[in-house]
């Protein structure tokens, strides 16, 4: 359990507590009561800078989040090719990840809505929408809570989808002009679907190894440098 500063100022002692509770607790098994005792302070205070639950979860996720989106375009960006940029997206996920497995943990599973047969989509128009496997819609204002949490997670994978499109345009990854173009969540850009499913399943592959798999002690930059070695030169030996 977290120490934190009585100093600090109530707001951020509620965050600094709301991290540590639903890191060990979950979201479902997380209590505001657990909460507001480790922040020391009370329920009227987290209600008043938060509302509820739900939106005290997602300002400590947006919050990381978008240090997180920050640093990646900022480590990529450097980056002068395409294997430089996939080790620096790499090396830049697994260590947040590693050190967020906790929070991003929630975020996969249990805000996902698929035990419901819930899996998120895109429109013509690039909008995002939830659709229903099982011809049962959610409620609207359920449907608009999920959603911020799939538009966080895509913002992630559409880094690595652009690394990769960025690959196929210049040569450098296999392409194939006949390949759908999506229109996705962002307005100035249009995606191949090679693209759009390698991203997430390098992007799944890596969170589940996380969240799995990776022991804490395997280095992140050995690490990253298997990923991106598999990824460009595949897994068959190479004939003679």
């Amino acid at each position: 359990m977290t120490a934190i500063d009585a100093s600090l100022p109530k707001k951020e002692r509620i965050l600094i507590a709301a991290e540590d509770v639903f890191s060990r607790r979950g979201y479902t098994k997380a209590t505001l009561d657990e909460i507001i005792a480790l922040a020391d302070t009370g329920k009227g205070t987290l209600y008043k800078y938060f509302g509820n639950k739900d939106n005290l979860f997602y300002t400590l996720i947006e919050e990381k989040h978008s240090h997180l989106m920050d640093e990646l375009h900022s480590l990529t960006a450097q980056q002068p090719d395409i294997r430089g940029k996939l080790q620096a997206y790499l090396n830049c996920m697994l260590k947040f990840l590693r050190t967020n497995k906790g929070l991003w943990l929630i975020v996969w599973y249990e805000l996902n809505a698929a035990h419901q047969g819930i899996h998120p989509d895109f429109d013509e128009n690039g909008n995002w929408i939830l659709t229903s496997l099982y011809g049962d819609p959610l409620p609207k204002p359920e449907e608009e809570r999920l959603l911020r949490y799939y538009k966080i997670l895509w913002e992630e994978v559409y880094v690595l989808a652009a690394i990769l499109q960025d690959g196929q345009e210049s040569g450098y990854l296999k392409y194939t002009p006949s390949q759908q173009i999506f229109t996705v969540p962002d307005p100035t850009s249009k995606l191949t679907s090679e693209a759009i499913f390698g991203a997430y399943h390098l992007f799944a592959g890596i969170a589940n190894g996380v969240f799995h798999v990776i022991n804490s002690t395997m280095d992140n930059t050995e690490l990253t440098s298997i990923i991106v070695d598999y990824f460009l030169n595949g897994h068959a030996a190479k004939a003679e």
